[in-house]
């Protein structure tokens, strides 16, 4: 009973100190305020969740996607022969014309000059050096002021005649100036003009002479040829004996 004693005793201290813990205070005048743990970062401070992987968006609609960015309108197409041929047509002045091998016509520039202004037409010449089915690019006065509005318009009704008629581009052989021989190395010879009149001469052989379809040529000189491909056809642009306005009169001659 005695060594009982102070055990009881010992136990009883270890048990007063185990009552409940006081409770924290409340400041005066106002309410429990709480402190937040630490987090490393603040709420402002941390990025925005996008997702793995995913593209940020604008505001108000989907991110553009590079394909459809990079394509915001069609290239242009390219120019057809028929294109580039009607254009060469009103502004080579004559250096390049048309030629159709399944109609044997050419399609040629006639250019008119009176003072300060100009007209502009294009002729089709056939086999028989006679001129049909003109279309006229414009008058005294618009060609000055409207050429490039009115080629907008008619350069498509141009190119889509000469595509439909299967013409290709002619390119010129100058003529040179104050001469009357040209050596055409294609030709196998030399032209020669005189009077009006074109004759072939190749050496250790007779001259020949072209005969003009269409009758008789008027030309103080010539300016210059051209030789469609397998042709017997020669057209040739002229300078006209008599002024009247026109810059140069076209030919058609044939090789015997």
């Amino acid at each position: 009973m005695l060594r009982s004693l102070p055990a009881f005793a010992l136990a009883l201290t270890v048990l007063s100190g185990c009552g409940p813990s006081k409770e924290p205070e409340t400041p005066a005048g106002g309410e429990q305020t709480e402190t937040a743990a630490p987090t490393g970062a603040s709420e402002a401070e941390k990025p925005a969740d996008t997702g793995a992987g995913e593209a940020a968006k604008p505001e108000g609609g989907e991110a553009e996607k590079p394909a459809e960015a990079a394509a915001t309108k069609e290239p242009a197409k390219p120019a057809s022969e028929a294109d580039t041929l009607a254009r060469d047509l009103v502004k080579s002045g004559g250096r390049r014309i048309g030629w159709s091998a399944s109609k044997k016509m050419f399609a040629v520039p006639n250019e008119k000059r009176t003072g300060e202004s100009f007209s502009i037409e294009i002729l089709f010449y056939g086999e028989d050096g006679a001129s049909r089915d003109p279309m006229r690019i414009c008058q005294p006065g618009e060609c000055e002021e409207r050429l490039d509005e009115i080629l907008k318009e008619l350069l498509p009704k141009l190119s889509a005649k000469l595509e439909e008629g299967g013409y290709v581009t002619l390119r010129s052989i100058g003529w040179p100036e104050g001469r009357d021989e040209l050596e055409v190395s294609s030709l196998g010879m030399k032209l020669r003009f005189d009077k009006g009149r074109v004759e072939g001469v190749k050496e250790g052989k007779p001259k020949v002479q072209l005969a003009v379809a269409g009758g008789r040529m008027d030309a103080a000189s010539l300016k210059a040829i051209f030789l469609p491909p397998d042709s017997k056809l020669v057209g040739v642009f002229a300078t006209p004996t008599k002024q009247t306005g026109i810059v140069q009169t076209f030919h058609v001659l044939k090789l015997p």
